[in-house]
C-alpha cells in the first residue's frame, strides 16, 4: 500500500491525504490541491513596549519590556527543510518528538528523505508558529554613591555601580514553549535556512540556525571626573 501511494516512501514520513480514487495515469488523487491554498498575513496584529525607571535614594531601577500579538514566525529549524528533519548529523543535539516505531504518535515525522538522509519529500507547516510573545528585554539596577570627600580628593565627581540583565525573562511565547529559545527573530526569510525558501517567504520573520537572542549579564562602573 505504501509503495502504491508513495513509491519509495518510508514509514514515519509526512502523510498526504488522498480521496481514494485514481487519476487517469493510475496515480492516487490527492484530497488537497491548489484550490486549497490560503493567503495568510504574516504581520502582527499589534506590537509595542514599555520602559520604566524608578529611583529611591541612591538606587535606580530600569526595565524595558516588549510584546507582540499575532503574526507568523517561521522556524527553519523545525520546518521540513530544516536540519532537524535531516539525517546528515549536522544538528543532532536538539530534543525533538520524532516518529519512531515505538513512538508512532509523535508530533514530527521521521527525519530523512526517500532515498537519502536529507530533505523529506513533502513540506509542512510544522515550522510555522504564532509569533506572539511577552518578554523583558533589559533590567538594570544601579547605585549612585554620594560625592564624599575621598571621591572629591580623587577627582571623581560621580560614581555609579550597576548590573544589567539582557533578555532575562520570556513570560509568554508559543515558540519558547516548543523550543526553549527566545522568540525574537534573528533574520528574515532564507538568510539562515538549510534549504532556500521561496521568494515570497523571504519577508517572514525567521528564527534559524544563527545564534538566537541570548541571556546576558553585565556589571559595570561609571566614573565621571
Amino acid at each position: 500500500y505504501l509503495n502504491i501511494l508513495e513509491p519509495g516512501g518510508n514509514p514515519g514520513m509526512i502523510k498526504v491525504k488522498y480521496t481514494g480514487t485514481y487519476n487517469s495515469d493510475g496515480s492516487p488523487t490527492r484530497a488537497i490541491g491548489t484550490a486549497d491554498r490560503q493567503i495568510i498575513d504574516v504581520n502582527p496584529n499589534f506590537l509595542g513596549g514599555l520602559n520604566t525607571r524608578v529611583a529611591y535614594k541612591g538606587f535606580d531601577l530600569s526595565i524595558v519590556g516588549v510584546f507582540q500579538n499575532g503574526g507568523l514566525l517561521n522556524s527553519t529549524i523545525y520546518g521540513s527543510g530544516g536540519y532537524l528533519n535531516m539525517l546528515n548529523g549536522r544538528r543532532g543535539n536538539v530534543k525533538v518528538d520524532y516518529w519512531t516505531p515505538e513512538n508512532t504518535g509523535a508530533k514530527y515525522p521521521k527525519p530523512g528523505g526517500l532515498t537519502s538522509g536529507d530533505n523529506p519529500k513533502y513540506a509542512s507547516t510544522l515550522g510555522y508558529f504564532d509569533a506572539s510573545y511577552l518578554k523583558v528585554r533589559t533590567i538594570s539596577l544601579g547605585y549612585n554613591f554620594d560625592t564624599n570627600a575621598w571621591l572629591k580628593n580623587a577627582g571623581v565627581s560621580r560614581l555609579r555601580l550597576y548590573v544589567t540583565a539582557q533578555n532575562p525573562f520570556v513570560f509568554f511565547s508559543p515558540y519558547k514553549k516548543e523550543s526553549g529559545m527566545d522568540p525574537e527573530t534573528n533574520s528574515n526569510g532564507n538568510e539562515n535556512a538549510a534549504v532556500p525558501l521561496d521568494f515570497n517567504l523571504r519577508r517572514i520573520l525567521t528564527l534559524g540556525t544563527n545564534a538566537p537572542a541570548t541571556r546576558t549579564f553585565l556589571a559595570g562602573l561609571d566614573l565621571t571626573f
